[in-house]
């Protein structure tokens, strides 16, 4: 008989598994590069700079004639969802330490650091992926107020207005109007405590500013801004403990669908193939090391699918 049993799907703790990961659906990887599930781990997918759709043709059609045939300009880049995965633990000295009370609250203890563990990898991908691809916008005089890009702890600077003007850069290359915004913690710090900010709101100096209010400043004042929450730590396993921000300082401003494709022109996507997420929770017993593992599968590629359709601001400076 061999040390390691065949794995197979605890439907149990795939529920639970399940739940955890709605609950998470605030993280903003899924926010910012929105999942879009393909049928296989390798393919195409439509990357956007549509001329075509600036252009103002002739439509008119003479009796009898053919009508103007007009084309969408998109590359088509390929997509290869790489195998993901984690595992852990539970030795049956945990279990016995445990007692049989209620053994699933331990399983399912372990399965949540299963599932946390797996979409902050995602998430720190993702905004590293975004980061290497998106350069921070350094205007240096933005609409001629003299005001640079960025900086938002100088009182004299007005973020709304930076914004503003990277929401309009976005609607003229593109012919569509931004319709979210991610702020790190820090950024969003910045942002409610910044001077010209709080004279926009009233009583803002006393009680704060909430994102439904930040937004309402905007000129696209349906623009939906979320928060970048999640921290990790910086040092290699045995180190000591060093904290951040996967996202502190920076702004996205970008084009997303709710529903997206791989023919939509959202700024990013993560093409899931295979299983896509942390969709089932396989167990298995592994002897040698007198434990029972527990693992999730997925399989992704995240892609800045149209450059032109987001911007990035870095609030320090």
């Amino acid at each position: 008989m061999g040390l390691r049993s065949e794995a197979s799907v605890n439907p149990t703790l795939t529920n639970y598994a399940s739940g955890v990961l709605n609950d998470l659906q605030s993280a903003t990887a899924d926010f910012l590069a929105p999942q879009v599930q393909v049928p296989a781990t390798i393919g195409q997918y439509k990357a956007y700079d549509d001329k075509n759709a600036f252009q103002v043709h002739d439509t008119s059609r003479g009796v009898g004639g053919p009508a103007r045939r007009i084309f969408m300009d998109a590359s088509e880049p390929t997509y290869n969802c790489l195998p993901q995965a984690l595992e852990i633990t539970i030795d049956d000295s945990e279990r016995d330490a445990a007692g049989a009370i209620n053994p699933l609250d331990l399983e399912q203890a372990k399965v949540k650091t299963l599932v946390q563990s797996s979409v902050l990898s995602h998430e720190r991908h993702v905004i590293t992926t975004v980061n290497a691809a998106v350069t921070a916008d350094t205007t240096a005089d933005i609409g001629g107020s003299g005001s640079v890009m960025g900086h938002w702890s100088t009182s004299t600077v007005d973020p709304v207005v930076q914004i503003d003007y990277l929401i309009e850069s976005i609607a003229k290359a593109t012919g569509q109007l931004p319709n979210a915004i991610l702020m790190g913690m820090t950024a969003w710090r910045r942002f409610r405590n910044n001077a010209k900010v709080v004279d926009k709101q009233p009583g803002a100096a006393l009680i704060g500013l909430n994102q439904g209010q930040a937004s309402a400043m905007l000129i696209n004042p349906s623009t939906e801004i979320r928060l970048s929450t999640m921290a990790y730590d910086t040092t290699k396993e045995g180190k000591a403990r060093n904290q951040a921000f996967v996202n502190g300082d920076d702004v996205y401003i970008f084009v997303r669908s709710a529903s997206p494709t791989i023919y939509d022109p959202s700024a990013l996507k993560t093409f899931a193939g295979g299983r896509g997420g942390v969709s089932a929770v396989r167990e298995y017993r592994d002897e040698s090391s007198r434990s029972d593992i527990y693992a999730v599968d997925w399989s992704r590629d995240v892609k800045v699918t149209s450059a032109i359709s987001i911007q990035r601001i870095t609030t320090s400076g």
